[in-house]
């Protein structure tokens, strides 16, 4: 069974853990890499490794290049609805939030918040998929790393949360 390279790097929020295959981060997660393994398959194998490409990209994020996530492409599975809600979710700017509402209506389905808030629970890959920029039509709403991350990371952009 081949070997998944990860890297940890600190960037605001916490130190996040990231797992590529082929070059395209496949998870992601502020927990470790324990955390992944359980989401993804206890049988995958990790090893860590110096991903310099990557790092990099995270460090420029830190140092406040807040575009530079949008250069690392990523993979994750999940039905048609959900892939069309990852994609709607890279085109909240940095700097910006959205509502859950708001982003069902750029994924088509306007009705579909409910749905949208599955999607940024079952999200693999956060911060690359920005679902720390989605909130509840009435507060920050939730975030599966916690507010103090969520909050972080949005500080880290400048949105404004009113």
């Amino acid at each position: 069974m081949a070997q998944l390279p990860y890297t940890s790097i600190k960037i605001p929020g916490g130190t996040v853990t990231v797992v590529v295959d082929d070059r395209v981060v496949v998870a992601s997660s502020f927990l470790g890499i324990a955390d992944i393994r359980s989401r993804l398959s206890p049988e995958l194998i990790f090893k860590k490794a110096k991903l310099a490409d990557l790092e990099n990209v995270l460090q420029r994020y830190r140092a406040g290049e807040l575009t530079a996530l949008d250069e690392v492409e990523v993979a994750q599975p999940g039905g048609p609805f959900q892939q069309e809600v990852w994609t709607a979710m890279r085109t909240i700017e940095p700097g910006s939030i959205d509502s859950y509402g708001g982003l069902a209506a750029r994924a088509g389905r306007p009705r579909a918040y409910r749905a949208v808030g599955t999607a940024c629970s079952a999200n693999l890959v956060a911060p690359f998929v920005p679902c720390h920029r989605v909130v509840s039509a009435n507060g920050i709403g939730g975030y599966g790393y916690g507010l103090a991350v969520k909050r972080a990371l949005l500080e880290h952009e400048g949105a404004s949360l009113g």
